[in-house]
């Protein structure tokens, strides 16, 4: 069943908003009064999911909606969203089989461990051969990369998914996938009926406690970083001014040789969530300025500016330069991905070793062996 777009947002315990109220049962008291703002990034993600499901739905190729609107919205596709999200549909399509069912934009109940919980799942498969639901969710976004490990939204609509069906005796077990093709994050995590159930008793403790008058904000990356209340909340300011006063009072005056290593690893655990933090402050005060309120000890100031030629300077530089006027350069790789073939792209581009970063140990990649060879590739970044 189709499902309109605006229909997600009435849900209070939504599913694509759990990650926060499952970690901080106090966000969703802490958030009444905040408006839940749209924005450009938001409103292309629904666009490109119109795009998958509708693909899905007729069997066409995303390529065929290029220059054409495919919701109310004026928005016309682009190429650029047409390779991404073909992927997405491409990756869905390659768990059918013969005796598998497809199900695309499909509203889920999980009001058994969420009161009036529901949300609309992106796509979907039973493979009757294997008794496998593969819950598929896309993600446009390439800001922050998404995990298929015990990703909670995915949990929730496995759970509405086992509540519809599950009568059927036809779902064994399910397979959770993220795709966010824009960053090449493909990835999925299997989780059995039994620790789904088990799952859903734990949610169903925190769902009680978000609903209650009295519940405790809980600080943390994941909950913090979708919270628009963040950079008013007094318990997650208490938390990051002890994580960087805790070992040193004077951050201008820091010996980091006098710092052990569990006073290391607990400000580089909770680092993002500092960050965090203090971008929200800054984008809170400027949001103040912009509006025309004051604010003590800060003001709105013009950036750097980089001189740009006028509408005229090109036709009067070549007129005196001729082709020297213009410096030539390929294309992108995502652009060439319309004309070429897959076999071209493959061919003609190859994938650069990435930059030595820190990263936790939980963290999938294989460790880098250190190595004389290693610190003389780095010594120049450092």
């Amino acid at each position: 069943m189709k499902v309109n777009h605006t229909e997600r947002k009435h849900a209070k315990l939504s599913a694509s908003s759990s990650a926060k109220w499952l970690n901080c049962p106090g966000s969703i008291n802490a958030e009444k009064g905040y408006k839940n703002e749209s924005s450009i990034y938001a409103n292309e993600g629904t666009l490109a999911h119109e795009l998958a499901d509708l693909c899905l739905k007729t069997g066409n190729n995303t390529d065929f909606y290029i220059g054409k609107t495919v919701d109310e919205t004026d928005a016309l596709i682009d190429a650029e969203m047409a390779i991404y999200v073909q992927e997405y549909v491409d990756y869905v399509l390659s768990h059918e089989t013969s005796n598998s069912c497809l199900f695309t934009e499909e509203k889920v109940s999980f009001d058994n461990v969420v009161p009036d919980g529901f949300g609309t799942m992106d796509a979907a498969i039973i493979d009757d051969n294997t008794s496998v639901c593969h819950v598929f969710d896309l993600k446009y976004g390439r800001g922050v990369k998404v995990s298929a490990i015990e990703n909670t939204q995915a949990q929730l609509y496995a759970i509405g998914m086992l509540n519809e069906l599950g009568f059927l005796d036809a779902i064994k077990s399910f397979r959770l996938h993220i795709v966010q093709p824009r960053i090449n994050n493909i990835e999925y995590w299997d989780i059995t009926c039994t620790d789904l159930i088990k799952f859903g008793e734990f949610v169903k403790e925190r769902a009680t406690l978000a609903l209650s008058d009295n519940a405790k904000r809980v600080p943390g990356h994941k909950q913090c970083q979708w919270c628009r209340a963040k950079s008013d909340c007094k318990v997650l300011y208490n938390f990051t001014k002890e994580i960087v006063s805790s070992d040193f009072e004077n951050l201008e005056d820091i010996d980091i040789n006098v710092l052990n290593d569990n006073d290391k690893k607990n400000i580089l655990d909770n680092k993002s969530l500092v960050e965090l933090f203090l971008k929200s402050i800054e984008s809170n005060v400027f949001e103040t300025l912009i509006s025309g309120k004051k604010f003590k000890g800060y003001k709105i100031v013009k950036g750097r500016s980089i001189r740009k030629w006028t509408d005229e300077a090109e036709p009067f530089l070549f007129k005196k330069l001729k082709s020297k006027a213009f410096e030539k350069k390929l294309i992108g790789i995502t652009k060439a991905k319309t004309v070429l073939s897959k076999e071209d792209i493959e061919k003609l581009t190859y994938k650069p070793e990435g930059k030595l970063t820190l990263a936790n140990e939980k963290d999938k990649r294989k460790a880098v062996e250190a190595s004389n060879n290693l610190f003389e590739n780095i010594e120049g970044e450092i």
